[in-house]
């Protein structure tokens, strides 16, 4: 029952953001939270049948930490009245959105109590990037229409969403991919994972993004790192892996559509910059509300402007539209340095954990799912500084909540007794 909630959880997710279906005429009941609500009364059955409020972990504090933050940033932005006709109705509904991602983390964590399951999740995380990477060239190339995903200039395209925050999902998941196409023993599981990861690929190109160019190299970057640093692989294993990835990406990039292939590059073409363009435009304005940001921190360091108050306050103040296009800046901005430390202290503790239990696992694929996860973590939040959590951030924790979990499964096994995830 539980992996069937997770499956709808995951389809709904992909179907309101591409087919924009919700349960129509009940005001905020999509299918998407139906689906969030059955697994909190999946929860609460957990706690009858095992009398258990919820299992302990270093990372709840810090999410309670981080939403009172949050929340008392509702105050904040009605006291500074920097920004008129604050609706505490819409803020609140603004908040919990935000915390949406940290519930589903939470309730996976605490629900899930067997392998099978989580190995099926992870199943199904892996067959919605295979869906959302083979789609993403038909609707560049306009075979295939979905809902309301198209293209949005010239050629460039998202399995869903925007196509930056896209281009950050496809890193998250890729060292996982790359992982199955090199380790998998069954021949045919090795010859699918080669084809999926071809996809995402050209999926990436197809995206246009150049930060998730950039994001898949930091990504790359750990997964060779942590590899050789933990002995899992020898200089020629290195060299393989190298060889297999330019192979298949020279391919993938040969394959992907010719539109975004030649905005990617103009975009890379760093000759823009010799020729007279500003930094600004160059960086697509990135660096334009770096600085206006850095300069409404400074306003009010401590306590932030409020949530949802970074687009109104560069517009009523220095007269531009935008967002923060960095997560970083963003939580500096509306929620002030403690908002910051909390969000970060939240990514030190998973990483932390997952890299203490790659330490500790005696068991091979174990040691290679943890350093997937560690290298599409690393590659993902980088692409957070040059943009703003979206999406992708429901899946990211949903991903996490399930190697968390599973580390703490073997944990279990280990010490045979139950182990608390590592404080």
């Amino acid at each position: 029952m539980k992996i069937i909630l997770i499956y709808l959880l995951l389809f709904t997710f992909w179907a309101e953001l591409s087919l924009v279906f919700s349960l129509t005429g009940i005001q905020g009941l999509s299918l998407f939270n139906l689906c969030i609500y059955l697994l909190l009364l999946a929860w609460c059955y957990t706690i009858m049948t095992k009398k258990r409020l919820f299992e302990s972990n270093s990372v709840n504090k810090y999410i309670i930490l981080l939403s009172l933050v949050v929340l008392c940033s509702i105050l904040v932005k009605q006291l500074l009245g920097e920004i008129p006709n604050i609706n505490m109705w819409v803020e609140l509904g603004i908040f919990k959105k935000w915390a949406t991602p940290f519930i589903i983390f939470f309730v996976l964590f605490n629900i899930i109590d067997d392998e099978k399951t989580l190995k099926r999740t992870i199943l199904g995380l892996i067959i919605l990037l295979a869906v959302t990477s083979i789609t993403t060239p038909l609707i560049s190339t306009g075979i295939l229409k979905i809902g309301h995903l198209s293209e949005s200039f010239k050629g460039r395209a998202a399995g869903f969403g925007g196509e930056n925050s896209f281009a950050s999902y496809l890193v998250l998941f890729i060292p996982l991919v790359l992982t199955y196409t090199l380790f998998q023993k069954r021949f045919m599981h090795r010859a699918a994972s080669t084809v999926l990861l071809a996809f995402t690929f050209v999926a990436l190109v197809t995206t246009g993004s150049r930060g998730g160019l950039f994001s898949f190299l930091v990504a790359m970057a750990v997964y060779l790192y942590v590899l050789k640093r933990q002995r899992m692989i020898r200089l020629q294993g290195i060299l393989a892996l190298i060889v297999t990835v330019l192979i298949i990406g020279s391919i993938s990039f040969v394959l992907a559509p010719s539109e975004p292939k030649s905005i990617l590059l103009d975009r890379l073409d760093t000759s823009r910059l010799e020729e007279g363009e500003g930094l600004d435009k160059y960086t697509a304005g990135r660096t334009l509300f770096l600085r206006k940001g850095i300069q409404l921190f400074f306003e009010s360091p401590i306590y932030g402007h409020g949530q949802n108050s970074f687009l109104p306050l560069v517009e009523k103040k220095f007269g531009i539209h935008g967002v923060a296009h960095n997560a970083y800046l963003t939580y500096l901005v509306e929620y002030g340095i403690f908002g910051l430390i909390f969000f970060v202290m939240i990514l030190k503790k998973i990483f932390q954990h997952v890299w203490e239990q790659l330490k500790e696992t005696p068991h091979a694929w174990d040691k290679r799912l943890y350093v997937s996860y560690l290298a599409g973590f690393c590659g993902y939040h980088f692409s957070l500084l040059a943009l703003n959590e979206s999406q992708p951030r429901y899946i990211f924790w949903i991903y996490t909540a399930i190697i968390c979990k599973y580390s703490q499964l073997q944990m279990n096994k280990k010490k045979g007794s139950s182990a608390e995830f590592v404080r």
